[in-house]
Parts: C-alpha cells; sequence; structure tokens
C-alpha cells in the first residue's frame, strides 16, 4: 500500500514523470486518491466482515497466527481488545540472551501474567513458556502451573534455561490427571507422593539431575505414556519400561563429566528407539528389544576415538540386540567405530533382516567406505538405503582402494538407493563412485538410485556422472537420476 501523503504531493505543471503537461499530473493524483479511498473501504469492510463473525470463529483464525501477531489485532476494536488472549494454544518466547538482566526478564513474566490474567474462557488446550529462569521468579511459575492445572491445560511446554537456578516443580504439577503431554526443560523433579498423570502420552525431560528412584516412579505412574523423550539428562542408570503403551524412547546422553557409567535399556514393547550415547566409560546394556522396530544411533562427543576399547564394546553391544530391526539410522561416529571393527577378524557385523538403512556421515576415508560395504553385507533384506554425507571434502587429497570394495554376495531386495554428498571433485568423484558401482553390481532388484552431487561446477558433475554411467548393472530395470 502506497503512503498516505503520497497521494496529496503534485509535482509543478509539466514537470511530471511522464513529461506531459499539469493536467495529467492533476489526473494521476486524482486516481491515486481514488484507489486509496476504494482500498480504505475494502479494509472497512474486511473488518466489519470480521465483526460479524462470532468470536468462537474469530478465535479460530486467530490461531493461525503466532501469539505475537495475534495481539496486534486488539487495535481494531473494544471487541477486539482481548480476543486474542482466548486462543487456545498460548505460547510465550522471550528471545532475549540467558544473561539479559532481571528487569528485562521480568517484564517478560509480567506479560504472561497479563495475558493469562485477560483470559474469560476456561478452555485452554496448550500452555508453552521459555525463558532464562531464576530463583527470584519461583512463585511466578508456580501461579502458572497452578493456573493449568484449574484451567484443565492439556499440554505444558516449560523450557526454564538458566546456568545457574532450577526450578523445582511444585507440588500440584504431580496431581493432575488431565494432562496428556508435558515438557520441561531445567525443572527439578521431586515427587514427595505419587505422581497422578493418568492421561500423560508424552513426556519430556531435559538439561536436569534425574535420580533413578524419580525414573521409576514416573515409569510406574504413567500407564498410558507413549513417548519418553530424556535430554542431557544424568542420574539414572537403568531403563526398565514394561508397560505395553511405551513405544517410543529417545535418550540423549549428558557430558561425559555427569553421565552416570552404566545405562541399561530393557523395554519388550518399545517400537522405536533413538539412542545419542557419550561412549567413553558408559557401558551400555541393551536386553530384550523383541519388539522394536525402528531404531537411530549415534555416539555423542568429539573426544574419542573409535579405536576405544569402551567404543568398541558399546558397538557390539548395539549391533548384537538388533538383528530384528527393520528400519535402522546410524551416525557418523558409530560408523568410525564400525570401520575400526572391520579390521578385526574375530567379529563380523551379524547377519539382520533390517529393509532399510539409513547413514548419516562424513567420509574421513577409505575404511568408512569398507564399513559401509560390511553393513550392506549384513543386510541382505535391504529393501532402501540412504547414505547422506554432509561433507566429502573430509578426505584426503588422495584416495586409495578401500580394504572392501565389493560385497560377497547379492543384495537381491534392494530396491531404492540415495547417494546424497558424496562425490568429491578432487578425488575424481570418490568416494560416490566406488559406492555406486557395488552398489549397482550387486543390486539385482534396484529400480531407481538417485544421485546428490555437490560439485562446484557443471562440468565436475557431468565427468562423474558420465564415469558413473559405464559401470554395469544387475538389475534391468536400474534407473539412474542426477538431482
Amino acid at each position: 500500500m502506497r503512503d498516505k501523503n503520497s497521494a496529496n504531493t503534485t509535482q509543478p505543471s509539466g514537470e511530471n514523470d511522464f513529461g506531459g503537461v499539469g493536467d495529467f499530473g492533476d489526473e494521476n493524483v486524482k486516481n491515486l486518491s481514488e484507489d486509496n479511498d476504494a482500498s480504505n473501504k475494502q479494509i472497512k469492510c474486511s473488518i466489519d466482515s470480521l465483526n460479524a463473525l462470532p468470536d468462537c470463529l474469530v478465535i479460530h483464525i486467530l490461531s493461525f497466527l503466532d501469539l505475537e501477531e495475534a495481539a496486534v489485532t486488539s487495535v481494531l476494536g473494544k471487541r477486539w481488545r482481548y480476543l486474542w488472549a482466548e486462543l487456545p494454544k498460548l505460547e510465550f518466547y522471550f528471545w532475549g540472551n540467558s544473561d539479559e538482566g532481571t528487569k528485562k526478564i521480568s517484564d517478560f513474566v509480567a506479560r504472561v501474567h497479563r495475558t493469562l490474567a485477560t483470559r474469560k474462557g476456561k478452555y485452554l488446550e496448550k500452555l508453552t513458556v521459555r525463558f532464562p529462569y531464576r530463583e527470584c521468579f519461583s512463585s511466578d511459575v508456580d501461579n502458572w502451573v497452578e493456573f493449568a492445572s484449574k484451567n484443565k491445560v492439556k499440554e505444558i511446554y516449560f523450557n526454564l534455561s538458566s546456568t545457574e537456578d532450577l526450578y523445582t516443580l511444585c507440588d500440584m504439577m504431580y496431581s493432575y490427571p488431565s494432562l496428556t503431554s508435558l515438557s520441561l526443560g531445567g525443572c527439578i523433579l521431586n515427587p514427595e507422593r505419587k505422581i497422578e498423570w493418568q492421561s500423560l502420552t508424552s513426556l519430556e525431560i531435559s538439561n536436569v539431575d534425574l535420580p533413578q528412584r524419580v525414573v521409576e516412579k514416573v515409569l510406574s505412574c504413567c500407564s498410558v505414556l507413549n513417548s519418553l523423550n530424556l535430554r542431557a539428562c544424568w542420574g539414572f542408570t537403568c531403563l526398565k519400561i514394561n508397560s505395553p503403551n511405551l513405544c517410543k524412547l529417545r535418550v540423549h546422553d549428558s557430558d561425559e563429566e555427569e553421565s552416570e557409567d552404566f545405562l541399561e535399556i530393557s523395554a519388550p514393547y518399545l517400537k522405536s528407539l533413538v539412542l545419542s550415547l557419550y561412549p567413553i566409560e558408559r557401558k551400555l546394556k541393551l536386553t530384550n528389544l523383541s519388539s522394536l522396530v525402528s531404531a537411530h544411533f549415534r555416539f555423542a562427543g568429539y573426544t574419542w576415538d573409535p579405536m576405544y576399547e569402551d567404543v568398541l564394546s558399546n558397538t557390539k553391544e548395539i549391533f548384537e540386540n538388533i538383528q530384528h530391526v527393520k528400519e535402522l539410522e546410524l551416525g557418523h561416529e558409530l560408523l568410525g567405530a564400525i570401520a575400526a571393527l572391520a579390521l578385526d577378524a574375530s567379529w563380523q557385523l551379524p547377519r539382520s533382516t533390517r529393509k532399510s538403512l539409513k547413514i548419516n556421515t562424513f567420509i574421513d576415508g577409505e575404511d568408512y567406505v569398507t564399513a559401509i560395504v560390511s553393513l550392506l553385507e549384513s543386510s541382505p533384506d535391504l529393501v532402501a538405503l540412504v547414505i547422506d554425507c554432509d561433507d566429502p571434502s573430509g578426505v584426503e587429497d588422495s584416495w586409495e582402494p578401500p580394504a572392501r570394495d565389493d560385497l560377497g554376495c547379492d543384495l537381491l531386495h534392494l530396491k531404492t538407493v540415495e547417494l546424497i554428498g558424496l562425490a568429491d571433485a578432487v578425488l575424481g568423484g570418490e568416494p560416490l563412485l566406488t559406492l555406486a558401482r557395488v552398489i549397482l553390481k550387486r543390486a539385482t532388484a534396484l529400480e531407481k538410485m538417485s544421485i546428490l552431487a555437490t560439485t562446484e561446477t557443471t562440468e565436475e558433475f557431468v565427468k562423474i556422472g558420465q564415469t558413473l554411467l559405464t559401470y554395469p548393472r544387475s538389475s534391468p530395470n536400474a534407473a539412474i537420476d542426477f538431482l
């Protein structure tokens, strides 16, 4: 929309932009004024149309906006002043730094209080508050918990990030039978009585000491819990999950200074597991994962070597207990450990029945290709393969053939392959070319190989592609797509 004053600014006669006479300029201004009048009438009609709608429908429309955007509608009139506060989901985010002064954080806390106080409706589905917590705000967070409990808010997300103070969850939060989803960051759990979370299906806890007794109490009192996510928590050593409803588990290890030296996971009904483990001085034990369908493993931290005995031991523990898993995803660090184990003639990757394999990696050298070949050889039932390499330039400036550049068997069921970012032009297209050649040779049922090569020039891409197209294909239906 044009600035309002621009329509009232005319040039002297004979000096308008079009090189015409002054009458033409006056006519232009007249047309602009008429356009603005029409635009203003259209806006007024739009507002009148919105005003004719019932509150419930207006609130539904506002729910598609961010909270700050919805709050701007308060200037439209008396009816709109507090209507935005009736949204079914209220999300408050403090966008400053964690070291902001208490005054600025206090203003944010006050805005949360004012918004909750202006609500007239009783139904609130979700309450999210994220800000750098200080101990002086303990009673404020208690009040928000009380508000949520009284209004039977179903979903609560409190991310109270702090480098100094931690909020201790008030007793009222533990007696909350209507709660369905809870996410707590930087909140201490210390339940003195029974936890009443009968409706809770999703729980996320992060950045806090989580003693074993608290973990056991939570697991025993959340009978319908479906998803559990523990991020950067420490203090527990065992996750024994016997509930048939808990199907999804995510555990992201804290750093090595806070982690316990042992972690056991036993969950006979678990369907999905995501585990990010710090592998040094942390012994992993996986038992009774008979129902597991999908698994994602990575090793956290960068101050260890794949040849460390702890790393190798944990890698063996993982693969010896997931042969039956149908969907497997691996992080770069784990691939390094597999590469180290591939040099050990006394141990081989167990044969699996996995159907899908995704590898997220940096190719640090030829040994990583050997590791991928070993993974493929242990996956005779594989149907879908994705190898995603963030930076192929991590390889040395020269390329030597890997210790293993072929499989000892055909991949009879592999149909789709995605190879992303594996081509390094400095190395003549390696390691992409070696991996593509092996797969084209051994995948007898291959239907589609998709290749995304992030080369610097089109000439490099064409050269790599031409080389790849010369490789023999064991599948007559194999198509190669360059993305």
